[in-house]
């Protein structure tokens, strides 16, 4: 049998030690999917990761992955990180996908597959140095692998305009994905006139978190039917996870703000009894998986310019897309809350954008990609 490790930095919650279960974030669903795929071809997975607590060997216990092998290296210092995937390419069996970090000095097994999951140097007050650095890390990932595999233009573009390769298909794009069988539209039902607008985001800083709580003071001092649903991991004992908890519990509205952390299959039913979504990245963001399950379940989205967002969203069309400003995001929130009937034109566009990224066309490519590597 044919084996693959994939190399990445988070697959199992090793961010909390709870090694028990999958990561509620894109990129540990991209990998899932991932593995379903190559198990589905008859080939044998392994995943390598950091942990942040203690190194570990565990399997899945899940009926669609039943015993696949996990192994966490632990990382007390992300400057480390180049070092821990050399180990992990050291101990890896079979051919060697590296699914994150393409941006660090990794030293690559040659002849490997690499994916990158979205730009994450995006960032304007990043220093031009480390920008640098980043180029030359790409252009380390370009002479060594194969192919990259990239969920948005924007590396694609980035790859074109500051790198050196020969070969046009050494960065192929392949968008991600939707299940608009599982994803679908219905008319959430508020008997007491509520509107829900749903953030179904991680609770981390580059996924717009700080953005969307000095939003949410706004929205809820000037509409008292709005409701605020915040469905996304948090990384505990951090410090933007305890100033998230506080804010909440604190919150003069706090009545009107709810958080909960849902599984994987539990997600089509969050969209369902939505009304709205957001998407505030501020930083860091490919394809989003969230944006693309909120648009095939019908929702009105307001989306930040960001990444691969503006591979998905077309401004005033399909959702709104804006600069990412607490201003920006209060107003264009406030006028699809206030105009119904563009809330409504918005929403009658996302399932049809939707259906241009079901899970089906994503399976293909990747299919195909897998097929010649193999």
């Amino acid at each position: 049998m044919t084996k693959v490790s994939i190399l990445t930095h988070s697959f199992l919650d090793a961010y909390n030690n709870k090694i028990d279960k999958v990561y509620g974030g894109g990129l540990e669903r991209y990998l899932y999917e991932l593995c379903l795929i190559l198990k589905g071809m008859g080939v044998e997975v392994e995943i390598h990761q950091l942990s942040f607590n203690d190194s570990f060997r565990t399997q899945l216990e899940t009926t669609d992955l039943e015993g696949t092998v996990i192994y966490g290296y632990f990382c007390d210092d992300l400057e480390k990180i180049p070092d821990i995937f050399s180990e992990m390419s050291s101990k890896a069996s079979g051919k060697l996908i590296y699914a994150s970090c393409i941006w660090h000095p990794i030293h690559y097994k040659q002849d490997s597959l690499g994916i990158c999951h979205g730009i994450n140097w995006d960032r304007v007050d990043l220093a031009i140095s480390m920008k640098d650095h980043v180029k030359e890390n790409v252009q380390r990932a370009l002479n060594s692998l194969r192919k990259i595999v990239s969920v948005d233009s924007h590396f694609l573009s980035y790859c074109r305009s500051t790198c050196f390769y020969e070969d046009n298909e050494k960065v192929e794009l392949i968008p991600n994905f939707v299940d608009t069988k599982r994803f679908t539209p219905s008319a959430p039902s508020s008997p007491d006139g509520s509107i829900k607008l749903l953030f179904p985001r991680r609770i981390s800083h580059e996924r717009g978190i700080i953005l969307m709580m000095a939003a949410t003071d706004i929205l809820l001092d000037r509409f008292p039917q709005l409701e605020i649903i915040f469905a996304g991991e948090t990384i505990d004992h951090t410090p933007l996870s305890s100033a998230f908890y506080y804010w909440m519990n604190t919150h003069p509205h706090k009545t009107k703000i709810r958080h909960q952390v849902y599984s994987f299959d539990a997600m089509p039913k969050v969209y369902e009894q939505a009304d709205m979504a957001v998407i505030p990245t501020i930083f860091s963001e490919g394809t989003s998986l969230s944006c693309l399950e909120a648009l095939s379940a019908g929702l009105p989205i307001v989306s930040t310019n960001i990444g691969g967002l503006n591979d998905i969203i077309i401004d005033g069309y399909n959702g709104l897309l804006i600069t990412p400003t607490v201003d920006r995001l209060v107003a264009s929130v406030s006028e699809l809350l206030q105009d119904t009937e563009k809330r409504e034109e918005i929403a009658s566009r996302a399932r049809e954008t939707a259906e241009a990224f079901d899970i089906s066309i994503w399976k293909k490519r990747w299919g195909r990609v897998l097929e010649d590597y193999l």
